[in-house]
């Protein structure tokens, strides 16, 4: 496996978008008759920036500067819009609000379209997308969850929702909106709320010191979560939060995917690794010794 040093990337084209695979070098084209050519749009924070690189030269055929420390990228269904959240500090200890913008990027001019201003929430940080097209985006700062139902154009959120945690860090939607789950890393919990209506009570789920990376089973019963210090990986009921099992690490880990198969793989940090797990018995089916420490998987 090639390292990519970068935090983490999608995979575009114009006109389509490819999904490519952590182990393994498989690359599936959604609809698409053998593209002439691939771009990799990575979020390069400390750069400030987003990156375009041609697909497998490495050559960058674009870069669009943003603001400080952008965080996480997600591109609409359509493959044409990719939107990134504006984090606007150097850390999460920096002083300081931080960045209030999400900003739109057109993938096929590989051009920056607008920012929306998400004032007076801070600290944007995890974007995401659900099947129907809706926009989700999540402030570490005031713990609001913002939905935009048409995000291409719209200039406010289509709702607001309070998640009612105090670091809200890490966040999974079910493909179809009604459920978001949130990695509270500071409270050592995962809170549950639905992004439509507030008066339906959040639930919550100590995992331990500070639970990040997320991910849903292909069926979406079950919701991963991993504890990063202690590198223990959680399976609850994605409907009620209650602990199914669990099984440690290789030390700390900081991300978890689910493949197309639903197996699950994990960036083991301590040990510069990936793991792929046995989604239903948590078994480590391969292992993948790195050069380096992979801090994002997409």
């Amino acid at each position: 496996m090639s390292l990519i040093t970068r935090r983490q990337g999608l995979w575009t084209l114009a006109g389509g978008v490819v999904a490519a695979t952590v182990i393994g070098t498989r690359a599936v084209a959604q609809a698409l008759p053998k593209p002439a050519a691939q771009t990799l749009a990575l979020i390069e924070k400390n750069e400030g920036r987003v990156a375009f690189y041609a697909v497998p030269s490495g050559k960058r055929v674009g870069v669009i500067p943003l603001g400080t420390q952008p965080h996480e990228i997600v591109a609409d269904p359509a493959g044409r819009y990719a939107f990134v959240g504006d984090y606007g500090v150097e850390s999460w200890k920096a002083p300081g609000a931080g960045g209030h913008r999400i900003w739109v990027i057109d993938l096929e001019k590989k051009t920056l379209v607008r920012s929306i201003d998400l004032a007076p929430y801070g600290r944007l940080h995890a974007v995401k997308m659900d099947s129907r097209g809706r926009l989700y985006v999540l402030s570490e700062k005031d713990s609001v969850l913002a939905r935009f139902d048409t995000p291409a154009t719209d200039e406010a959120p289509s709702r607001l929702v309070p998640v009612t945690g105090v670091r809200s860090h890490y966040l999974i939607i079910r493909r179809d909106g009604t459920r978001a789950y949130v990695a509270d890393t500071l409270s050592g919990g995962v809170i549950m709320v639905d992004p439509d209506d507030m008066s339906v009570a959040p639930v919550r789920r100590h995992i331990g010191v500070a639970p990040e990376a997320m991910t849903l089973s292909r069926d979406e019963r079950t919701l991963f979560v991993i504890d990063r210090p202690s590198g223990t990986l959680h399976a609850l009921d994605a409907t009620s939060l209650a602990p199914r099992m669990q099984r440690t690490m290789r030390g700390e880990a900081v991300r978890i995917v689910t493949q197309t198969d639903g197996r699950l793989i994990v960036s083991n940090t301590q040990d510069k690794s990936l793991s792929r797990l046995n989604p239903t018995t948590l078994a480590e089916e391969d292992y993948l010794s790195l050069p380096a420490a992979a801090p994002g998987l997409t």
